[in-house]
């Protein structure tokens, strides 16, 4: 009886790095290739599977991508936390911090957003992808307000708006500068989208 145990555990073990495997080759494809012209053959090739191994986890392209994509967005979580711990100063400094980590990570590498930002306009068109991809976008969002609202305790400041509100202003106008600026680099540089939300917090404590 114990060894059954062990064996399934072991598959269940198994089950979890082949999905772990294929997730961490899709991302790796889709921001080199774009959704649409990333073949599933491609994928699976790039993790050492066959493309069944892909049908079996994820049932297709689609639900592949959100895993895909859920996987970047936690990573995201975890950086908006490593921001937060290695971050000194006061709220207005705190918050730019998290502007300046996500440009400086787009000047590095804005190629899972661009093929994210793909991937939203073919979920335009199907309302259950759609709902899926606003249910992981949730999380970064959920995280970044949970970042927000402690520091403002911390602080003894007032945020200028409730914390989650806040926290999709910023995270839609962190995403709207950074396609402008893979749109036109000069016209928005670097600093700006720290300089911004530095200056709103500020405004809020009445500076």
């Amino acid at each position: 009886m114990e060894a059954g145990i062990r064996r399934r555990s072991r598959r269940e073990e198994r089950k979890e790095e082949t999905r772990r495997e294929l997730i961490e080759a899709a991302v790796k494809v889709f921001a080199e290739r774009g959704f649409q012209r990333a073949s599933l053959e491609e994928i699976a090739r790039d993790a050492g599977y066959t493309t069944g191994a892909i049908y079996w986890h994820f049932g297709g392209k689609d639900e592949l991508f959100l895993a895909a994509f859920e996987a970047y967005s936690l990573t995201r979580v975890g950086e908006l936390a490593e921001v937060d711990g290695s971050t000194r100063g006061e709220l207005p400094q705190r918050a730019r911090a998290f502007a300046d980590h996500w440009m400086a990570r787009l000047a590095d590498d804005p190629s899972f957003m661009v093929v994210a930002l793909e991937f939203f306009v073919h979920s335009l068109r199907t309302p259950h992808l759609r709902d899926a991809l606003a249910t992981r976008h949730a999380a970064l969002r959920l995280a970044l307000a949970g970042l927000l609202e402690r520091e403002a305790r911390e602080a003894g400041a007032e945020l200028p708006m409730p914390a989650e509100q806040l926290a999709t202003v910023l995270r839609e106008l962190g995403v709207g500068l950074a396609i402008a600026k893979l749109g036109d680099p000069d016209a928005v540089p670097d600093s700006l989208y720290g300089d911004f939300v530095q200056r709103v917090f500020e405004l809020g404590e009445g500076r």
